[in-house]
């Protein structure tokens, strides 16, 4: 009989909401249709029929045929209504969604728990941020597009509601079961974030879940296991916990979900759980606040109610309550008998479930139901990870990501050259992303370390980065679960609170961020950053904040540690280095890029070149960054973007031009500089009166280049060979021996050494070294070298000798010492002379076999001869690197002398030398080469007036176009096995490349 007047007094309350209230269900531009639809399937129905419409079973896709079976049974035998799917696959999902839609007499309402997209349940999906991060993004649109996104992905699988968004205001650091899940603790947040949420979904189709009715925030238990206890009076409740509920049920939402909750103040039956409870759900949620969407049960099969009620008995009573859908729920069968024997014996009224089904029937036709279509399998996957829900997932992460503390604006790190950088991976070979992304910024020092290893082993940690003055934290291994101290051991935590008055220290958690009550005055470290998750993107992004590739705004949506409150979040508003970002963020065509690929690809397999390293950036962001084929054609280890080239000629505006520039900062030099004001050149006044600016532009007159080396061979053989490793013409590399009759040349000792003295210390290749007095002899032959045509455009290596010379004369230091300084500010750590110094050969690409001058394969040793006769350092060749590291420089230029937070150029220099008000024949620039377009050119055709840069002998280019913004950089070893390979030209291999990325970053092509 209490049962009886449960069920009429839900039928008075849905009577007095139904007249006052539309219900969000009812279409209002279809709802005649929707009326004859809804009342035509209602009347097919048998009362069982309309009785199993409430039944919302779960449905696996990874799971055997027995499974299947199973369902199929209740969906032809039982008619039920609904399926929620779980852990599986989404073809394997789509094609059992069309199977099991073809079984049912009425369309399937299908549901699946997406919080943070399909990759909660599917594999080979996309799983976006948890609803945490979202709240610390402070940006209800990217809520929205999120939701929107996975509105078009759920439409595209056959799912037709989302059990989402959560709306709990998690104002309890110890629950076990929402934490992440919810937006924050703020409840104007998780309203507004909730509702942008909704509307993202239903906007799209897909109709919304708000759960979990009345707030599973503050909880300490989990309804999975337990039944958790709210102890909190009806007005704290009704102020708190139901506020985002009442003001969203107010602008229209499909669904909301019930929980498992023992809520005393609102239901005196402390057996009874809020999901069965009609005091709860029949009176306070569709009496009192008025819902008239569907009201959903939480899973019954959780232990909050599985624990205490048997299941036809947890059904039964669920309808009692006024709940209109049964999720996951057991004993089917037994339950729709059950339900209409109490209706048969009249313990329950027929107008209850009539107006359940019809509610359901409604949901379904706005659904789409009506017109239910299968679902196309052929490019499932494909559209499922569209671009652009990537770019979308990308610029939640970023937004995110807090600085929850910055002693001394230590973040974003600048002055990399003061630095000593240790990385520390706390969870092993979990870290991997980040640490590829630092490498990218600087050079670092990576240790690893489980947190659960014994206290020993951090003791031994923290010997061995005594050296190092920075260190950068990254903990990979954080939980969701207080149970498991949010992933923080002791020994970590203690591990981290010492190191933190022992260095700078910067703490990155990829989690929680209640993570932070775990760790002993955490105020004491340099800087923390939080990044909610640790994916990929959250690591690559996260990267990039530390050190100013991107700017930061993200606030903590939850208090945490008791020293970082709600809405702390240090905002770190300037970009100050190159960003890495994929293409579509910038709005470039893939598609285009895709042909990049294979021109690069062709030119291997042509022998054009072995490999190469190709880097594009657009607005200070690199969006190509890719290395191709291996160091040689017979290499057994393939290339990478960390391989070190011979930039060869771009050392001119790599090495010597940025020198010269800061000269000219300085006032010691300008164009009209005579090199007699720097050198000694009074016995050749020809020389003497060469004007910098001249020598810059290429007219001064100079010849092209000098085989030094042929002057310092001689055909005598010496009694006792200088050096015994000489070409080997059995190689499987077969070179044409009568083109190379130089090759019988031999060193001349007066030269040479197989050995380094003092009398003999620049190493030109392995075990020979060049005399001390080669530089007076280089020198003395580019004085008594003739000078044509002054005035004249002639491209000359000399003149960049020289210009090292007036470097080196005017600073008292080498060019490599003056030099080195700017590329350790910039973070170049992988630019260098003579790389075999400091790094291992299989990071080096090989150049050429020489068979005239050195009689051995070049590697770790410039392949200019000349640049090699002065030990690796000249001013026109020696340098290598990366292209990651030539675009820092190049950035530079665009960013008209400014990178990493410093000025390193006044302004206007850079304009000055790249762009000059010179209108002659001569296209070149003050040390750049420029653009031609009536004849073959060093750069793309697309490439604008005002783009400037470099080509290298061994077929490297870099060039930068302030017009569009943009930077190009090619690396190649084409002189590999020999010079005299030239297809990587003949074929304009790099110019085509080049025009390729101007195709892409004005989208042409785009979509095809």
């Amino acid at each position: 009989m209490k049962r009886f007047f449960s069920f009429l007094l839900l039928l008075i309350s849905y009577q007095i909401v139904y007249s006052q209230n539309i219900n969000p269900l009812i279409c209002k531009n279809d709802s005649i249709q929707q009326a004859y639809w809804v009342d035509s399937v209602f009347n097919s129905l048998t009362l069982k029929e309309r009785i199993a419409q409430l039944f919302m079973v779960a449905a696996y896709s990874n799971k055997d045929d027995l499974h299947t079976e199973e369902i199929a049974t209740l969906i032809e035998k039982y008619k039920i209504g609904g399926l929620i799917f779980f852990q599986g696959g989404p073809v394997r999902q789509a094609q059992l969604t069309n199977y099991y839609q073809s079984l049912s007499k009425v369309p399937l309402l299908i549901g699946i728990d997406a919080e943070w997209g399909l990759g909660m349940r599917l594999d080979s999906t996309i799983s976006y941020p948890r609803q945490i991060a979202l709240g610390a993004s402070r940006d209800t649109m990217l809520t929205y597009q999120m939701a929107a996104d996975i509105a078009r992905q759920l439409k595209r699988i056959g799912v037709h509601i989302n059990f989402a968004p959560v709306i709990d205001i998690n104002n309890n650091p110890d629950n076990p079961v929402i934490g992440t899940r919810s937006f924050g603790e703020n409840r104007d947040l998780v309203f507004k974030h909730g509702l942008a949420y909704v509307k993202g979904l239903q906007d799209n189709g897909i109709l919304a879940c708000i759960k979990h009715f009345p707030g599973h925030g503050d909880t300490n238990a989990d309804s999975h296991y337990t039944l958790p206890v709210i102890k909190h009076t009806a007005n704290r409740i009704d102020s708190i916990e139901l506020y985002p509920f009442k003001n969203i049920f107010s602008k229209g939402v499909a669904s909301v979900m019930v929980a498992h909750l023992q809520i005393p103040s609102l239901e005196p039956d402390t057996l009874l759980p809020s999901t069965l409870s009609h005091r709860i759900v029949g009176q306070k949620l569709i009496s009192e606040l008025g819902f008239n969407g569907l009201v959903i049960t939480d899973a019954l099969n959780m232990k909050g109610v599985a624990a205490h009620f048997d299941a036809v008995d947890a059904n039964i009573r669920a309808l009692y309550a006024g709940n209109d859908i049964l999720l996951f729920p057991g004993e089917i069968e037994r339950t729709i008998n059950e339900i209409h024997n109490h209706i048969a014996t009249g313990r329950i009224p027929e107008e209850i479930i009539n107006i359940k089904c019809k509610k359901v029937l409604m949901a379904k036709y706005k659904a789409g139901l009506n017109a239910y279509k299968p679902i196309k399998i052929e490019n499932l996957y494909s559209d499922l990870n569209a671009p652009n829900s990537l770019v979308l997932r990308r610029r939640i992460i970023k937004k995110s990501i807090t600085v929850a503390h910055n002693n001394d604006n230590f973040l974003p790190i600048k002055r990399l050259d003061t630095l000593k950088i240790a990385y520390i991976e706390i969870g092993t070979n979990k870290g991997d992303d980040f640490r590829e992304q630092l490498e990218l910024y600087t050079s670092i020092k990576t240790f690893s370390i489980d947190p659960y290893s014994p206290q020993n082993e951090f003791d031994e940690l923290l010997s061995l980065i005594e050296p190092y003055n920075t260190v950068i934290i990254g903990y990979h291994s954080i939980s969701n679960r207080v149970s498991k101290n949010f992933g923080i051991t002791t020994q970590a935590a203690n591990f981290i609170f010492d190191l933190s008055f022992r260095k700078k220290t910067v703490l990155s958690l990829f989690g929680t961020p209640y993570a932070l009550s775990k760790i002993p005055m955490p105020s004491s470290l340099t800087g923390i950053i939080i990044s909610y998750e640790n994916s990929f993107d959250a690591q690559n992004l996260t990267a990039q904040a530390i050190f100013g590739g991107l700017p930061v705004s993200g606030k903590l949506a939850v208090s945490a540690n008791g020293t970082f409150s709600y809405d702390t979040g240090i905002e770190l508003p300037n970009k100050i280095r190159l960003g890495y970002g994929i293409p579509e963020e910038l709005g470039i065509s893939k598609k285009v890029l895709e042909k990049v690929d294979s021109i690069a690809n062709d030119a291997i397999a042509t022998g054009a070149t072995p490999g190469m390293q190709i880097l594009a950036a657009k607005d200070g962001v690199v969006f190509y960054n890719k290395a191709f084929g291996r160091p040689t054609y017979v290499s057994e280890y393939g290339n990478d973007i960390r391989m070190l080239y011979d930039v060869a000629s771009v050392t001119k505006v790599s090495a010597t031009l940025p020198s010269i520039m800061m000269l000219y900062d300085s006032g010691k030099i300008d164009f009209n500089s005579e090199l007699g004001d720097f050198i000694k050149l009074k016995e050749f006044p020809d020389k003497e009166s060469l004007k910098i600016g001249d020598i810059l532009r290429h007219q001064s007159g100079l010849a092209a280049w000098i085989p030094f080396y042929i002057n310092t061979l001689t055909s005598l053989a010496p009694s006792k060979p200088l050096w015994t490793e000489e070409f080997d013409f059995d190689h499987p590399y077969k070179f044409n021996g009568k083109k190379y009759a130089s090759r019988f040349a031999y060193p001349d000792p007066k030269f040479y050494s197989t050995d380094s003295s003092s009398s003999f210390p620049n190493n030109v290749a392995y075990r020979i070294y060049s005399s001390i007095s080669i530089s007076d002899s280089i020198n003395k032959w580019i004085n008594q070298s003739p000078i044509i045509e002054p005035g004249k455009y002639r491209y000359s290596d000399l003149g960049f000798l020289y210009l090292q010379r007036v470097i080196e004369n005017s600073t008292s230091k080498k060019l490599d010492e003056y030099i080195t300084p700017l590329y350790k500010r910039l973070g170049m750590n992988y630019t260098t002379f003579n790389p075999y110094k400091h790094f291992d050969t299989d990071r080096i690409a090989p150049t050429e076999f020489d068979p005239v001058f050195r009689k051995q394969l070049i590697w770790g040793h410039v392949h200019d001869p000349a640049a090699a006769m002065l030990g690796g350092i000249a001013g026109h060749a020696g340098l290598f690197s990366t292209a990651n590291d030539l675009a820092k420089l190049m950035q530079l230029y665009l960013n008209d002398g400014v990178y990493g937070g410093e000025r390193f150029f006044k302004p206007g220099t850079v304009q000055t030398f790249a762009n000059p008000s010179i209108n002659d024949e001569n296209r070149r620039a003050y040390g750049f080469d420029k653009p031609v377009y009536n004849g073959p050119s060093p750069s793309g055709q697309l490439a604008s007036p005002l783009s400037f840069g470099h080509t290298g002998f061994t077929g490297t280019i870099v060039w930068a176009d302030p017009a569009n913004n943009f930077i190009y950089v090619f690396l190649s070893n084409r002189v590999h096995p020999t010079a005299e390979n030239n297809k990587l030209s003949h074929q304009d291999y790099r110019t085509k490349i080049h025009d390729l990325f101007y195709q892409a970053i004005n989208n042409e092509g785009k979509g095809n």
